[in-house]
């Protein structure tokens, strides 16, 4: 719930505060989203030898879809 200052300022502006909250709503779920994926993200990267600090930034970046690429790409050899 907004505060009544602030949902009276939206109002002012022409903006609705239920579709401020929904947004704010939306933001929370998909950073929380974003964090649950990158945790196996490196954890799975590590194990198949790539770069873990990449593959975490990249699922920070971009939810859920890193988790199954480096889930499908093959393990690295060592030379």
């Amino acid at each position: 719930m907004l505060d009544p200052q602030l949902s009276a300022l939206l109002g002012e502006l022409g903006v609705d505060p239920a579709t401020v909250e929904k947004v704010i709503a939306g933001s929370i779920y998909l950073t929380i989203a974003s964090v649950v994926a990158a945790i196996p993200t490196g954890m799975i990267a590590r194990r198949k030898g790539r770069s873990v600090a990449g593959w975490v930034m990249f699922a920070l970046c971009v939810p859920v879809l890193p988790l199954a690429i480096v889930w499908l790409l093959p393990a690295r050899k060592n030379k």
